[in-house]
């Protein structure tokens, strides 16, 4: 197989995202709770309106040393509601994405004497806020390209 053949049969299955996407969930809600997160598909969001993902950490410290640890991840909030712009001479409502984020964890300083502590942490990149990612892409790209100089 050529590699213009090789080329395009790769890309009908790479699936073509400019959204940043991020695992999404909630220890509050009921449909993916974080208690089950699998780094599955069905925990991914698109995040149109941010550049960043975040997980939050908070920890309950109880007595005799037990914890109680609670996990939320989503897409970093990063526009601000009821920003407006002039356009055209018209006041129209905007969704700036605003970078108002270091890429790092950080503990909450607000409760850093009491408990429950929190850490926030935000990251670049698809699926960044999991502990794996795929490189799945780029791998099967990377092959082909192999394949097609090799034949």
């Amino acid at each position: 197989m050529d590699l213009t053949a090789s080329l395009l049969t790769f890309t009908m299955f790479w699936k073509l995202s400019w959204s940043l996407q991020c695992y999404t969930c909630n220890p509050e809600q009921a449909s993916l709770p974080c208690l089950q997160f699998d780094y599955s598909s069905k925990y991914l969001t698109e995040c149109e309106h941010s550049t960043m993902c975040f997980k939050k950490v908070t920890t309950l410290e109880f007595s005799q040393g037990l914890t109680s640890e609670s996990i939320t991840r989503g897409c970093a909030s990063q526009t601000a509601n009821g920003e407006q712009r002039r356009i055209n001479g018209k006041w129209r409502a905007v969704q700036d994405i605003h970078e108002v984020y270091e890429e790092t964890c950080s503990e909450d300083p607000s409760n850093s004497e009491r408990s429950p502590k929190t850490m926030y942490c935000y990251c670049r990149g698809d699926r960044c806020n999991g502990s794996q990612q795929v490189l799945g892409n780029l791998l099967a790209f990377a092959a082909i390209i192999i394949l097609g100089v090799l034949s």
